[in-house]
């Protein structure tokens, strides 16, 4: 079913002037204007320079977005995404689907690119091969999507939203529904689900991220809850966590998440 597909993969980026008192001399306008514009910045924005960059992709892909787009010429490559900006649109891949067969296709179209809220569309294409919860590496699964008579596509679609509520406290929210469609009538359902999630940077490289959500409603509602942590630099970032799904009826389930990607800024 179509709750059984969620797939783990997090990914995440001053001065002042004192003027002297007194009869000003020839040289202190020249001083004095090259401080105002720093000055200026300071007073009127309170932010660092070192603010770190809002995250471009959630923790749960089919379920998790962020209203945030890649820069134009930008790209990332790594194990759970492999995104590159083209204009206001991020068009990117899974890599770990694509190696356990699911051929898939990602693209997001930024509505508002600039300032403390951003907008975004994502919408996507995965091609779920099938039995493809026999798909694997040791213990590496694409997915627990049971569907052992016939193939099956997935098409997303949703509307996501970022707030920049501090330079280093970022909000992440985002509304989905997801078109099944396969030979099977059983396996053809339209789902939706709507996550949201904190990031807080300690510091400009490191944050730690809590996320919550429910998805897959009305066909198998589940709620989820994890928390995560990353590790980014001008050209790597690493992320890690953990994440519960509580299902009705009582059951719940849990699921480590890492990632390691490339950054080309």
């Amino acid at each position: 079913m179509i709750s059984r597909t969620w797939l783990f993969i997090p990914v995440v980026i001053v001065g002042t002037a004192t003027a002297a008192k007194g009869t000003p001399a020839t040289p202190a306008p020249v001083v004095e204007a090259a401080a105002s514009p720093q000055t200026a910045t300071t007073v009127t924005t309170g932010e660092p320079t070192d603010a770190p960059a809002p995250a471009l992709n959630g923790l749960l892909p089919l379920w998790e977005h962020t209203g945030v787009v890649e820069e134009s010429g930008a790209a990332q490559v790594g194990w759970a995404r492999a995104d590159v900006g083209v204009g206001p649109l991020t068009i990117g891949t899974q890599p770990f689907l694509d190696l356990f067969g699911t051929w898939n296709l990602t693209g997001k179209l930024g509505l508002v690119r600039k300032g403390r809220l951003r907008l975004a569309l994502d919408t996507g294409w995965y091609r779920v091969p099938t039995a493809a919860q026999s798909r694997g590496l040791g213990n590496l699964h694409a997915g627990a999507f049971s569907n052992p008579y016939a193939p099956v596509t997935l098409v997303p679609a949703a509307l996501a939203a970022t707030y920049l509520v501090k330079p280093r406290l970022h909000l992440h929210a985002s509304a989905t529904v997801i078109k099944t469609l396969s030979d099977a009538p059983e396996l053809s359902t339209l789902t939706a689900g709507l996550a949201g999630w904190v990031e807080w940077f300690a510091s400009e490289h490191r944050s730690v991220r809590v996320h919550a959500g429910v998805d897959a409603y009305p066909t198998d509602p589940q709620a989820h809850l994890g928390i995560s942590f990353g590790l980014r630099y001008r050209h790597v970032a690493l992320q890690a966590g953990y994440a519960r799904r509580f299902a009705e009826g009582g059951t719940s389930d849990g699921a480590i998440m890492f990632d390691t990607t490339l950054l080309f800024p």
